[in-house]
């Protein structure tokens, strides 16, 4: 190990590249895998979560109240329980508060052991008066056992009191109510999506014999929707897949799509520094060629050689991953900061099972950069050694080959960086068509008259003109579903506005049929494309009779906007239904103001507090509608930002990588400089003879990376909606990046060997 360290120190270039690069990249491999295991572990919390079941629509895990009460006894199922959409905003002490509220049933305790109380116990449900608190809602409100909380006019009892969980399938709740209290709320077998079924199975149960019972409860009860539209199929999900499910409402959600796209590239950013090493050691091996021809002649063995060459590697390795360790508690905080699920955050964890699974990485990567150098080395005997028979036939064909797989992967980074940079630009300059500049939406759910509201907004000198509207471009939650006219399935994306609303949005109308301007609807260009309708023919009045309050006749055709933020997957269908501002449930107002958007907030605000004294407040939905629609980017541009800098990471990785190797490479190229020069070489001629050998493996790199960058450009853009076109010169400038650094990174080494007098340099043999 001495000789190894003086080696070390006599190549101090070659090591920082080294240990830099290999650092670096495990502080991110550390970070990434924490990340992803503590993710998968959400999933494992539960101890019984292979027998725990939720059925649900393909959309959602959740069905209706009534369902659990008409699964009867199926004998495979050991217990039921609901978990009900409930909310509630309690008076404490005469104040009213905000809590993320749920209704259950003694059961579910039983079903989910991994809630746990502080206090009391899941029998207190059984009275309807009695709730449930978390330990950080009751702290937080000095409540204690047998308090008393005004809800919704009515007095619950603390009846006992859970423990704060974190890192579970279910989302923290403040407060649990008993489920029976909400019966009357909903009928039993429509308000889809309101009630969770949690079902416990006995162990052994079949999950095919278990489906097929409770398809033919759904086909019973559903009758009427099952096995169409939004009911397609009955989906059932085992507890360790709700986790990853693109679920929102009652339980947490975890982005495996990020996770795969996280650990792909902590593995490139891995591999890159993994082939510097390895490049680097091969490439360093005739340094200490002499060294080990001496060992070998002093009787050391060739398998000797080599594991000590493995065991320098491991050591080597196990420095850099302390370092990586102490680097990754530094990045944590900058990394959560733009992961998008905050409730689990990434931490560096000490536990034994994390302890061991370090030292596999550091034994495993050790392993991997030691063993090849060490293969290389022992290839040469050492009689041949010391007459310098291994530089003779050295050819460098090795490290070419690694040189030319570090120039493609930084051709393929380069490429997705960039083309990931300019979709993201792409999907914020997406038209809208319609306006939305200065236009703020405020949505009471107080279930108050808004007549006052909508007057006190009125007689504001910002408010220019106010209507009512169930949705707003980029911010629809409502759908209607119909046929086509070859009676197909579709879903309609719909708004129900008035007349004001119409105008202020000012919709780009592309045929206007003369309706009556109430009870119509007006179709996007792309709906009504799908509908099968055209100018001739667009009788809707036995389709589109539910939700749009039986209107019979098309208004007309406008361009299509945007009805959610998202700009991947399939582009959503969008009819808007005009209607009489008194007969739109479920409205918000839509306020158009002045340009000075922060005065006008505060006085629409200021004038909302008035109104909402001494009302029982339920929430509500204040924003510009333009900066509703960029605040829901942030969560991707913020994965995007982070793929990002690993790819930079593992670029600049590389650029290293090829800074250490055209050192090394001058340095072999030195002798045959020397020998041109004295036969009447110069400067300029044998720095151009170098880098041109050097330009042409760069060359072979460009064509290797990019179809292959070609082809990663094509997937990922293929699910947005509004996509890059005519990006080919992503590629080109990927090409002319890699070529200018890869350039600069040999020219300075070359005109230093260039520059070197031949007769110094041929002393040296």
């Amino acid at each position: 190990m001495k000789s190894y360290l003086k080696f070390l120190s006599r190549n101090k270039l070659y090591t920082a590249i080294e240990a830099a690069g290999l650092a670096v990249s495990l502080a991110f491999v550390i970070i990434i895998g924490s990340y992803v295991w503590q993710q998968y572990a959400v999933t494992r919390e539960h101890p019984d979560r292979e027998r725990v079941y939720v059925p649900g629509t393909p959309e959602f895990p959740a069905l209706t109240y009534g369902f659990p009460g008409a699964i009867g006894d199926i004998p495979e199922i050991e217990s039921v329980s609901r978990m009900c959409n409930v909310v509630v905003h309690p008076a404490i002490r005469g104040e009213q508060t905000e809590a993320e509220s749920v209704g259950v049933e003694p059961e579910f305790f039983e079903i989910c052991p991994e809630f746990r109380f502080v206090e009391g116990s899941a029998d207190v449900l059984s009275a309807p008066t009695n709730v449930i608190l978390s330990a950080s809602f009751a702290n937080k409100y000095s409540l204690s056992m047998g308090d008393v909380l005004d809800i919704s006019g009515s007095s619950y009892v603390v009846g006992a009191i859970l423990e704060d969980l974190k890192g579970t399938v279910i989302k923290p709740y403040d407060i649990f109510l008993n489920a029976s209290v909400y019966k009357d709320e909903w009928q039993p077998f429509d308000n889809y999506g309101s009630t969770v079924t949690l079902l416990k199975v006995r162990p052994g149960t079949d999950r095919k014999v278990l489906y097929d019972k409770l398809e033919t409860v759904c086909k019973d009860v559903y009758s009427s929707i099952y096995g169409q539209a939004f009911f397609e199929h009955l989906e059932l999900s085992r507890y360790d897949e709700l986790f990853f499910k693109e679920t929102d409402g009652f339980f947490r959600h975890g982005d495996k799509g990020t996770l795969r796209v996280l650990s792909l590239v902590g593995l490139l950013l891995l591999l890159s520094a993994i082939l510097n090493y390895i490049n680097l050691s091969v490439a360093l091996t005739g340094k200490r060629a002499k060294e080990m021809a001496v060992r070998q002649l002093s009787g050391a063995s060739r398998g000797g050689i080599i594991w000590k060459y493995v065991a320098e590697s491991v050591a080597f390795t196990a420095v850099c991953f302390a370092a990586g360790l102490l680097l990754a508690e530094v990045f944590c905080p900058a990394m959560n900061a733009l992961l998008n699920n905050p409730d689990i955050p990434i931490k560096v964890i000490w536990s034994p099972g994390y302890v061991f699974a370090y030292i596999v990485i550091i034994l495993v990567v050790g392993a991997h950069c030691g063993i090849f150098p060490a293969m290389m080395g022992g290839r040469y005997k050492p009689v041949d050694v010391m007459k310098g028979g291994y530089r003779r036939r050295s050819k460098m064909v090795f490290s070419k080959v690694f040189i030319v797989l570090q120039n493609a992967l930084a051709v393929i980074l380069i490429a997705l960086a960039i083309t990931m940079e300019a979709q993201m630009r792409k999907t914020q300059e997406r038209p809208m068509n319609c306006n939305i500049e200065n236009i703020f939406f405020l949505k009471d759910f107080s279930g108050e008259d808004d007549a006052p509201l909508k007057d006190a907004l009125e007689a504001l000198p910002c408010v220019r003109r106010i209507g009512r509207s169930s949705g707003v471009p980029g911010s629809i939650n409502m759908g209607q579903y119909s046929t086509t006219r070859d009676g197909q399935d579709i879903l309609y994306k719909l708004i129900r506005l008035d007349s004001t609303t119409f105008s202020m949005f000012g919709f780009e109308v592309l045929e206007d049929f003369h309706t009556p301007q109430f009870n119509s609807v007006w179709f996007s260009d792309k709906s009504f494309t799908a509908t099968g309708f055209d100018s001739d023919y667009h009788d809707i009045s036995s389709t589109l009779n539910i939700r749009t309050k039986g209107c019979e006749q098309v208004a007309g055709v406008f361009k299509s906007f945007p009805t959610n933020n998202a700009n991947i997957g399939e582009e959503d269908y969008a009819i808007v239904s005009l209607m009489r501002s008194e007969d739109i449930p479920f409205a918000g107002l839509v306020i158009e103001t002045i340009p000075d958007r922060k005065a006008a907030k505060t006085q629409i605000m200021e004038a909302y507090d008035n109104y909402i004294k001494g009302k029982q407040i339920y929430g509500n939905l204040a924003f510009w509608i333009d900066e509703n629609i960029a605040e829901a980017w942030r969560p991707a541009r913020n994965n995007m930002r982070l793929v990002e800098i690993f790819m930079l990471l593992s670029i600049l990785i590389a650029l290293l990588g090829l800074v250490a190797m055209s050192t090394y490479y001058a340095d072999e190229k030195s002798r045959d400089i020397a020998v041109r020069k004295v036969f009447g070489g110069t400067v300029d001629t044998e720095a151009w003879h170098t880098i041109r050998d050097y330009m042409a493996l760069v060359g072979i790199a460009c064509i290797i990376g990019i179809p292959v960058a070609v082809y990663a450009a094509q997937e990922y853009l293929k699910d947005f909606i509004y996509r890059l076109e005519g990006y080919w010169w992503i590629f080109v400038a990927a090409v002319v990046v890699t070529l200018v650094f890869s350039m600069l990174s040999v020219l300075w080494q070359t005109l230093r060997a260039a520059r070197t007098n031949p007769a110094l340099e041929l002393k040296k043999e």
